[in-house]
């Protein structure tokens, strides 16, 4: 799972990214609590401008690999940057495996970048170890050569609300929006490229077509529980709305409301359906992905990232395509919107020449390389995203209700983990009913809370 960065749900805390201007000197990073005054960012940014200089330099901390098409965008714009305003970035590349590592060794001073990678997934942990400043005021910075746009103008607030806080503290400047949606081919599965399904008795009636015609319908990497919680995560969207899901892991009397059992009810109905792969909880990853984009299943569940990641299995002509997850009666609309992007520790040494270089990493020229060499879908609208992905990026831009990934709730690792997976896996699988599965949840959430 290459494409998602270190900070995907499949590699780091989902089990899967900054600075601050003050126009005030009553705001500023936060430090052990307190706030440190910081440069006006006003007049176009010249007194921001002034004490970016006077620091002379940035030290960015970056999780991304060597040679990876993020490192190369980011360490042009830093020469770049450089060139235009004599202060030095100074990169030190740390690779994929160091975003596990990084907030702690900044937290105990091992560490001392101005700038960090960062996602929504790392929000919650780095928080916990104090280690971010609040970016409340970044999005007033002017962005170069963008007659007088602000961070703020440019990044709309779908994007800047993921990179937020439960306070409402802009944690990260996003650079690269991340979701999930369910993948199809439109190459080899026109009919669905032409209406796609957009209710759960529309998408049943999908599958049952696929099934009838004696064609798999789904691929399901079963032995990634991450991957097999989808299904219940997002029928708790579509059931419970935003919060739904994230309520399970600290409220037991979450359990009770009908939208969670309403929401085990039709993982259930897909268990029996007969839909996914023969044995498909012993799926080995990355098995049943690449069998969807070589044509054998129909559909595949799964985040922005999957096309690039399987473009080497797929045939020449393929075309992935996605649709959002289909609605349910009377419930929810929300859209999947994460991100990753650049944060600016508390503790950081030059945070004004941060901040100035945060607003020409924004700059248009920068960031339509996350869609056109990344392959990603860039943080900003009028950057348009690979074809393969422009579904999911519209998505994200129109929507009027929105959801972090995972509803937020692998905050709670300890739950996540030891609680909801496997009993999530017990449903998928047929082996617990969704009666058992809210019972057992429920005792499970409460003994998980008397020990904490």
């Amino acid at each position: 799972m290459k494409v998602r960065t270190a900070r995907t749900p499949a590699r780091a805390g989902l089990a899967v990214a900054v600075a601050a201007v003050l126009l005030t000197s009553a705001c500023g990073n936060k430090l052990d609590g307190k706030s440190k005054p910081a440069a006006d960012a006003a007049a176009g940014g010249e007194s921001l401008l002034a004490a970016a200089k006077a620091e002379g330099e940035v030290d960015y901390y970056e999780t991304w690999g060597e040679g990876e098409p993020q490192n190369k965008i980011f360490a042009a714009e830093a020469k770049d940057f450089t060139a235009k305003t004599g202060i030095k970035v100074n990169i030190k590349v740390l690779g994929r495996a160091a975003a596990k590592t990084l907030d702690t060794d900044i937290a105990s001073g091992a560490a001392t970048p101005d700038l960090m990678d960062s996602g929504t997934d790392h929000i919650a942990a780095d928080e916990a170890l104090k280690v971010p400043g609040y970016l409340d005021d970044v999005t007033k910075i002017p962005v170069p050569g963008e007659d007088g746009k602000t961070i703020g103008d440019v990044i709309p607030a779908n994007v800047l609300k993921s990179a937020t806080d439960k306070d409402g503290h802009l944690i990260f400047v996003p650079h690269t929006v991340i979701s999930t949606a369910i993948w199809y081919d439109a190459a080899r599965f026109p009919d669905v490229a032409a209406d796609p399904p957009k209710t759960w008795s529309d998408f049943t009636a999908l599958l049952d077509k696929e099934k009838a015609a004696g064609k798999t319908p789904i691929a399901q990497d079963g032995l990634v529980n991450f991957y097999n919680v989808y299904w219940f995560y997002w029928l708790m969207m579509r059931f419970g709305g935003p919060g739904s899901l994230e309520a399970l892991a600290t409220d037991p009397a979450a359990w009770d409301k009908p939208a969670t059992l309403q929401a085990a009810q039709a993982v259930a109905q897909l268990a029996k359906g007969g839909y996914f792969e023969n044995g498909y909880m012993g799926t080995k990853y990355p098995a049943a992905q690449n069998d969807w984009a070589q044509g054998k299943e129909a559909l595949n569940i799964n985040g922005t990232w999957l096309p690039s990641e399987t473009h080497p299995q797929a045939p020449a002509d393929a075309k992935p395509g996605s649709f959002q997850f289909p609605t349910v009666p009377g419930g929810h609309d929300s859209v999947e919107v994460g991100s990753l992007g650049w944060g600016l520790p508390a503790k950081a040494k030059h945070p004004n020449a941060a901040k100035l270089f945060l607003s020409y990493l924004v700059q248009k020229s920068v960031i339509a390389q996350i869609g056109t060499a990344a392959l990603n879908i860039p943080s900003r609208p009028d950057c348009p995203a690979p074809p393969e992905l422009l579904q999911a990026q519209q998505a994200v831009v129109n929507a009027t209700e929105t959801n972090a990934t995972y509803d937020g709730a692998t905050a709670n690792s300890k739950w996540w983990n030891d609680v909801l997976l496997p009993l999530d896996d017990g449903l998928l699988g047929g082996k617990i009913t969704p009666q058992d599965f809210v019972a057992q949840g429920k005792k499970k959430t409460q003994d998980a809370l008397a020990d904490s």
